[in-house]
């Protein structure tokens, strides 16, 4: 733990800079201004109309987001990313990558061609969303990692062992009182669970606890692609052509990401995310934060359900 504190504290040193850091948080604040304020007129990108006001939408929300935030910290650090292609090619592949199944694209499986009532339709399209995103992160990442690997030495931070991953469960056991005491908001409560299986009662004959377990098992397979993506793809590997400033470009987009959750959790997600991306890029592992991620959302789920029922 001790080791996970000196790291952090030291990349802060390093990476940190008033004027950089000051203006990414307003452009954030802004950007969650826009998001969560419901007099902001969004109807140009009406969601339901297909693929290309989703690419538009998410175009500018994720990818301006990343690469507006990379422009702010390309501001007072000696490396000059902004002039390397592979900066600009690889950013553009990795948030592509991560708007994939937001665009409803490379679907795995159609629910309207299988003859489901609309409450299998329902639990099948938001079990598809996890693990479909997983299958595709991990598809377009070992893509990209062929194509570029003769450029930039590409690394997801598919290792561990022991001792690298003993300190994460600390940091979760410290991390988990906030979590329940979160747990008794009325946004929080709203949001999650993910899928509330007690609102749907004719899915495959299926009781409320196998659908739920089914869910959570799916869940769970969605922040493999996330860690692999901003922990992996746009942390350990695109430090080694932004240096330092890549994390924070990571950790904006990591923000945006959470819109459509509540606002204190896309707030969490920049400064969780931020920590995250610098104690993987110390281990050059993604599994302590995958382990940090995922045992955070389980817990979450788990206070959902207590709560409802109890």
């Amino acid at each position: 733990m001790k080791d996970l504190y000196q790291a952090l504290r030291q990349f802060i040193h390093q990476d940190f800079n008033w004027l950089v850091y000051g203006a990414t948080m307003l452009f954030l604040a802004l950007a969650m201004f826009v998001n969560y304020m419901p007099t902001v007129d969004i109807s140009p990108f009406d969601l339901r109309e297909g693929f290309i006001p989703r690419l538009g939408y998410y175009g500018i929300l994720f990818g301006g987001t990343y690469f507006a935030t990379a422009l702010l910290a390309a501001w007072k650090t000696d490396v000059a990313f902004l002039k390397d292609w592979r900066f600009w090619i690889l950013g553009l592949v990795f948030v592509f990558i991560a708007m994939i199944p937001k665009l409803h694209i490379l679907r795995l499986i159609d629910v309207r061609t299988q003859g489901w009532n609309l409450q299998e339709m329902i639990f099948v399209s938001k079990c598809h969303f996890f693990v479909h995103q997983m299958v595709i992160s991990l598809a377009g990442l070992g893509l990209v990692w062929f194509v570029f690997k003769r450029w930039v030495a590409i690394d997801y931070g598919f290792r561990a062992d022991w001792n690298t991953l003993k300190p994460y469960f600390l940091v979760l056991a410290i991390v988990a009182p906030l979590i329940i005491a979160a747990s008794f908001f009325p946004d929080f409560q709203k949001a999650y669970p993910q899928y509330k299986p007690w609102n749907f009662k004719d899915v495959f004959e299926l009781n409320i606890g196998r659908r739920a377990g089914i869910f959570e098992a799916c869940y769970a397979t969605g922040f493999v692609a996330v860690e692999a993506i901003f922990r992996g793809a746009l942390a350990i590997t695109m430090v080694r052509i932004m240096g330092t400033r890549a994390v924070l470009a990571m950790a904006s987009f990591y923000c945006v990401f959470h819109f459509g959750k509540p606002a204190g959790e896309a707030v969490g997600a920049f400064f969780g995310g931020y920590a995250l991306g610098v104690l993987a890029i110390h281990s050059k592992s993604i599994f302590g934060g995958l382990i940090v991620h995922l045992g955070v959302a389980m817990l979450m789920e788990t206070l959902a359900y207590l709560h409802y029922y109890y």
